[in-house]
């Protein structure tokens, strides 16, 4: 690409003195000779710069491929990860004949499996990978998603482009703005909550966090609108409650 670039260079060149000399030169041969030369060389200038946009439209679309499975590997080890540790204790608990503590421990997997199942079934493909995604990747932010029942936003009359948007948005804007202390990560739970003319997308957090910059975010980044309205939010010492109510098309 370094070469192309230089070559470009050498090309405009020809065509500034070209165009330089048709005003300086008095001769029309010459000035005609000129003049294509100058317009073969801007031509060929052209094609090359298209072309230079093409490799570089090219090598972006790689890196992005590359880092959408570098995401995926990444999603998948962790959760092959966590599911091993869950059977690791679940056979420890076994071997050690604590059998006292299986109970407690099927159920509590069992909702974990529950959760996953209604999470992957919310309707919404770019939701569903944010959420997973982020629940892997976040560092200083645990999300977390109850769900009662399956619930597929998809069918319900109100933009499922926006419903992803309004979760990506403030779920972010919680990350942004919690505090990490000696007791570790907050941890935002998320619920939707679909009624008879709205759906309701409820956050809680729990845990440190800036609560002037948050209250200040969440006003201004989502004020009430046409298509969605902010129900709730109540900022106090260690929590913080968010509702947004989205009603559905008529």
């Amino acid at each position: 690409m370094k070469r192309t670039s230089g070559v470009q260079v050498y090309l405009l060149a020809i065509v500034l003195i070209g165009w330089t000399g048709l005003f300086l030169l008095d001769a029309w041969p010459v000035r005609a000779a000129l003049l294509i030369i100058s317009a073969a060389a801007g031509w060929a200038a052209h094609r090359l710069e298209l072309s230079r946009q093409r490799e570089q439209a090219d090598l972006d679309a790689m890196q992005r491929e590359q880092q959408h499975h570098a995401s995926i590997l990444q999603v998948v080890n962790r959760l092959r990860h966590d599911w091993l540790n869950d059977l690791q204790l679940l056979f420890g608990y076994i071997q050690l004949k604590k059998y006292e503590q299986l109970q407690p421990f099927m159920e509590k997997l069992k909702v974990k499996i529950q959760q996953e199942g209604y999470v992957s079934k919310l309707g919404i493909p770019s939701l569903i990978a944010f959420l997973i995604t982020f629940r892997v990747q976040s560092r200083s932010l645990q999300l977390e998603v109850g769900l009662d029942q399956e619930v597929n936003l998809q069918q319900l009359p109100v933009s499922a482009e926006l419903i992803s948007s309004l979760v990506r948005d403030t779920v972010e804007l919680f990350r942004e703005h919690s505090g990490s202390d000696l007791t570790g990560s907050g941890v935002l739970s998320l619920e939707f909550d679909a009624g008879d003319d709205h759906l309701l997308i409820d956050f809680v957090y729990q845990g440190s966090y800036e609560r002037e910059a948050l209250e200040r975010a969440i006003h201004s980044r989502l004020s009430s609108s046409p298509a969605y309205g902010l129900e709730t939010s109540d900022f106090q010492e260690e929590e913080a409650v968010i509702a947004l109510r989205l009603p559905f098309h008529t």
